[in-house]
This record gives C-alpha cells, structure tokens and sequence, in this order.
C-alpha cells in the first residue's frame, strides 16, 4: 500500500486559517501553552519516591521547554518515546494533543508498568509500551513521529548513529525526530550535568556528550533535514533541542 507524505504542521496551520468559517469543524479550545495542569495530573498519578523523580525531571525539562518540543512533533498520528521511563513525556505529550498515539520503549519492566499506570491515570487510552533496548526491540509499523529525550548520551558511543539510523527508517516520510539532549558547552554546564548525571546513573556507565554541531552533521548524513535551537536556562544545563525532518 503507497504511503503518503504528510504534510508538514505548518502548512495545516495555514491552510486551516485561510479556509474562514467552518461551524462544523471549529474547535475552541485555549489548552494552557506550558501544560502546567498536564504535569500536575502526571505527578498526582505517581507513588510518592516516583512523584518526586517526576518533579526532579520537570524541573530540567520545564514547562518552556517542553512546549518547544512539543510544537515540534506532529500533533498527530504515532508518535515514538525512546527510554520513556516512567511515561512522563508521553502522558505530557498525549494530554498536550489528544490524537497522538505514543509508542513508549524502555528496557526497565517496572518502569514500563508504571508509565501504563500513569497514562491511564490522566486518561490516555491510545498509549502503548514495551519492555525492551530500543536498539533492537521489535517495532511495526511506521511513525509520523519520535522524541528522544536526554537519552543519546547514554547510548555508547559505537551504538549511536546506528541508533539514529533505525530511528529513521521507522519514521515515515515527512517524519519528525525530535531530540533533546545537552551539547559540550560551555563546558562548566557540561560539567554540572556530568555531575548530576553521574549522581543518577553511577560511576561505570559510559556517558558520551557531543557537540551540538556533531549531532547535527549525524543526522545530515543520513539525509534528515535538521533544525536546532539552543534553550537557555536558569540552571546552567547547556540544553539544545534539535528537529529532524526526514526527506
């Protein structure tokens, strides 16, 4: 069966303002641009050692910066969460537009049980999950989406264009990958998120940060169409957020 290229948001957006009067097919709904409510259901879902990992991991990740992202994934469709943990990011994501359907992977069992709970919990009901490294899990189908969220440099450094790789062939075309990560400077924010990262995930984990630019050039290379911008915090975690439109 041909598939057929979606198009972009932007182009809906218009087109949609351009056509006047439609009684039948307005919406008017005004959500809350930041979601604040949508991270109030997600933590008011969550055993209390778990709600406080939460509101640690909303505050990194703070409201701003998640509507950054999240204006950039397709406001539709299936949408895929690589390490999705505890389904934070998809139960925010599916609150945000109802008509996404997110796929979360993560090799953590309980973590995958939990992030079913908690989309239940705030009334997602399209959501699915699956225990398994997202390097090799088996997947079907094709997404119109994907989000990677401070997870790129935790995957060994060998394993990471094969990574991004597979995660393109998963999209379909127009496909957004989206990924948040944190870029090598300046280096004191660099060093303050080591730290932390090292407090997270110990001592013997390898962690290999790049250069914004580096990651940029990977997914050029295997012919993404990329865009990034650069997140200023009041932390000083060095947060770059990178959208990557498969041709």
């Amino acid at each position: 069966m041909p598939v057929t290229e979606r198009e972009p948001v932007s182009s809906r957006l218009m087109r949609a303002l351009s056509r006047g009067p439609q009684p039948s097919a307005q919406r008017f709904e005004a959500p809350e641009i930041y979601g604040r409510e949508a991270i109030s259901r997600i933590a008011r879902a969550l055993p209390p050692v778990e709600r406080l990992y939460a509101n640690v991991r909303f505050s990194i990740l703070r409201p701003k910066l998640l509507s950054v992202m999240d204006l950039l994934l397709p406001d539709e469709g299936r949408i895929l969460d690589i390490g999705c943990g505890f389904g934070l990011f998809a139960a925010y994501f599916g609150q945000t537009q109802p008509e996404r359907r997110i796929v979360g992977v993560d090799p953590n069992a309980r973590r995958i049980a939990m992030a079913e709970r908690v989309s239940e919990a705030v009334g997602l009901v399209g959501n699915t999950f699956l225990a398994g490294d997202a390097r090799d899990v088996p997947l079907q189908g094709t997404f119109e989406g994907a989000y990677v969220l401070d997870v790129m440099h935790h995957i060994p450094e060998e394993d990471q264009l094969p990574m991004l790789t597979r995660l393109r062939d998963l999209l379909a075309p127009r496909g957004v990958l989206v990924v948040k990560d944190i870029t090598t400077v300046p280096a004191f924010g660099l060093e303050f998120t080591r730290l932390l990262d090292r407090v997270m995930v110990g001592w013997d984990e390898p962690l290999r940060y790049r250069h914004h630019r580096e990651w940029g050039e990977m997914l050029a290379s295997l012919g993404f169409h990329v865009r990034m911008v650069r997140v200023p915090d009041v932390l000083p975690y060095p947060h770059v957020v990178i959208a990557a439109t498969k041709r």
